[in-house]
């Protein structure tokens, strides 16, 4: 998942802003029948009180999509507002996931704003600075920013030499295996509801990249992909990445009809199995990986709420259904007006500041995409009571919608050189457009401390908000 990180700067060359081809270039967008058509089950709301929160959500992502470029030029969504200390940073998962929440409801224009996302990750793909072998990068300017310390400068998506502005002074310059098989869902999911083989091409990309990245080490699986540098390989294996892999690579067997996908979901499913805690009822989060921690041992310190729910939703076995309550009987806070669930159990327990930060940590703030993760698994699972359940988990997160995330901005700011965004503390801006009021959703109720080493703020989030609709939607995005 996407951290919030503090800066460090670096030099870097300035660079002019250019304009990437438009999406008609790459093929037509599709007819009316096409973007309403798609092979999936029909999309509901789960609750008919939820439809002016639904419609609130998606205009705050159709405002953070046109925030630096309109019309039909592909883009990505900056992934929190102006003030997040992250600028302009758009985290491939992130929009993944807005791509995916367009796809919830796959109308004309929604799947046309699915495809603006689509081929945008298509494109960066394809523009790596060194690489051709299908990956993208954690992050990418979605606008003008200049970095901390006075430079570097990014024009926005596509640099002065035309290649992918991946921010590498954030330390975003890695690939990791989670993150690419979300891209890689995204992608495989738009193929779904257009059928465009340049989607499907690029999710089966995506898929052999994370298939060459299998663990060398006793519990197998596939390790965490690449560090920051692009190049070093993470020991460590995760749970969650191979909950993505396994959901991946069997859609992806039934897209292509290729066997091999099967067998390397097996792979991903046996790790996975593997790291059941079955006294306990939960998922441990992974192996540890680096020096000096051992890949070859469980991490049993930390146990976070998303590879309990996503395993629900992304490996199917019933035999793990009772994950979720685990997490809604061992992770459930409450702060203030909003209730829900927190991102571990070392969240709950940790005090000082958030990881990077100078904000300190609060033990009852609510993890709003967690709420998002855990009301679909309870929507997916059905048995008596989960529905209900469900439905409240979707209130708080409109009461945090409503509540949460006033006066934050998006988009260019008054700075004369392209409307860039800058550090305030050395004379700069980020103040943009206001964000419409009670739209997109906060990571957090306050200041979170994962205990992973990094955290999450009362900031408007592109993936928490895009949970949210899928979940007010029963839409499980990896099936």
């Amino acid at each position: 998942m996407p951290t919030n990180l503090t800066a460090s700067s670096a030099p870097f060359s300035r660079r002019s802003r250019q304009t990437i081809p438009a999406t008609r270039a790459a093929g037509p967008l599709p007819s009316p029948e096409d973007a309403a058509a798609g092979t999936c089950a029909p999309r509901h709301l789960v609750d008919r009180a939820l439809a002016e929160p639904v419609a609130r959500a998606y205009h705050y992502l159709d405002v953070v999509q046109d925030a630096y470029v309109k019309g039909g030029e592909p883009r990505l969504l900056q992934s929190y507002n102006n003030e997040s200390e992250l600028m302009t940073t758009a985290f491939v998962y992130d929009n993944a996931l807005a791509a995916l929440a367009y796809l919830a409801t796959p109308t004309v224009a929604n799947v046309r704003r699915a495809r603006l996302i689509g081929d945008a990750l298509l494109w960066i793909q394809a523009n790596d600075e060194t690489y051709a072998d299908g990956r993208v990068r954690q992050a990418y300017a979605a606008g003008p920013m200049q970095f901390y310390g006075g430079g570097p400068e990014f024009p926005g998506l596509r640099r002065a030499d035309g290649k992918a502005a991946f921010l590498w002074p954030f330390g975003f310059g890695g690939s990791s295996t989670g993150d690419m098989a979300w891209v890689a869902l995204a992608l495989a999911q738009l193929f779904v509801d257009t059928r465009i083989a340049k989607y499907l091409d690029g999710a089966v990309a995506l898929g052999l990249w994370i298939a060459e990245r299998q663990s060398p080490y006793r519990h197998g699986g596939y390790h965490g992909g690449l560090q920051a540098d692009g190049k070093s390989d993470q020991q460590w294996a995760s749970t969650e990445h191979n909950i993505d892999a396994y959901a991946l690579f069997t859609l992806l067997a039934k897209l292509t009809r290729d066997r091999a996908w099967t067998a390397r979901a097996a792979v991903a499913g046996t790790f996975v199995r593997a790291m059941w805690n079955r006294s306990g009822g939960h998922f441990w989060t992974g192996t540890l990986g680096g020096d000096p921690a051992d890949p070859e041992v469980i991490n049993v310190s930390n146990v976070p709420e998303d590879v309990q729910t996503w395993a629900l939703l992304g490996v199917g076995d019933h035999r793990y259904d009772g994950a979720v309550d685990w997490v809604t009987a061992t992770l459930g806070n409450t702060d203030g007006a909003v209730s829900g669930v927190t991102y571990s159990t070392q969240a709950k327990t940790l005090t000082g500041l958030v990881s990077g930060s100078t904000l300190p940590t609060n033990r009852d703030a609510v993890w709003l995409e967690g709420n998002g993760h855990t009301a679909l698994a309870l929507l997916k699972r059905d048995n008596r009571g989960d529905t209900a359940r469900a439905k409240g988990l979707l209130h708080e997160m409109v009461t945090a919608q409503e509540t949460h995330g006033a006066g934050q901005t998006v988009g260019r700011t008054s700075d004369p050189q392209d409307g860039r965004l800058s550090n305030p503390g050395e004379g700069g801006t980020w103040t943009g457009t206001p964000l419409p009021a009670a739209s997109g959703i906060v990571a957090a109720t306050s200041s979170l401390e994962t205990g992973f080493g990094f955290g999450y703020f009362d900031r408007q989030h592109v993936g928490t908000t895009s949970w949210f609709l899928m979940a007010a939607q029963n839409f499980n995005p990896y099936a």
